[in-house]
């Protein structure tokens, strides 16, 4: 066989897999909730079944915090194992952060099926100010 041939069967054989790992949030929404509370941010893990079959899932909703003046970066991740009815929304988990100036706070929520695929996904980032290029 002519090797350009195989490496274009090889590719053709590879884009359903990769096309098939790029969906998220089809079966299972992942959503963030932001609110403001006295200066703090309440964050607020939430999902939705979009299908009509209870769903058995694994969560992870990961709070980055970086402070660029002061050199500070702290790390929070909690996680945890949920059942969805059909059509059912249900809040996972809360955590709260306090905001400074100059803090930039990433924050990432996943959703995991039982076999360890990630099926759901949301990412919000506050304070993202672009750094300057010298």
């Amino acid at each position: 066989m002519n090797i350009s041939f195989q490496y274009k069967f090889l590719f053709l054989l590879l884009i359903p897999l990769l096309s098939y790992s790029q969906i998220t949030n089809t079966i299972v929404k992942a959503k963030i909730e932001i609110e403001e509370i006295e200066g703090n941010i309440k964050i607020t893990g939430t999902a939705e079944n979009l299908s009509d079959i209870v769903q058995s899932l694994s969560y992870q909703l990961s709070v980055i915090k970086n402070n660029n003046v002061l050199g500070n970066q702290s790390n929070n991740t909690q996680e945890g194992f949920f059942t969805l009815n059909t059509s059912e929304n249900k809040n996972l988990s809360t955590a709260q952060v306090n905001v400074r100036s100059g803090d930039e706070i990433i924050i990432l929520l996943l959703f995991y099926n039982e076999n360890k695929e990630l099926i759901g996904k949301d990412r919000v980032v506050l304070g993202d100010e672009k750094k300057k290029m010298k």
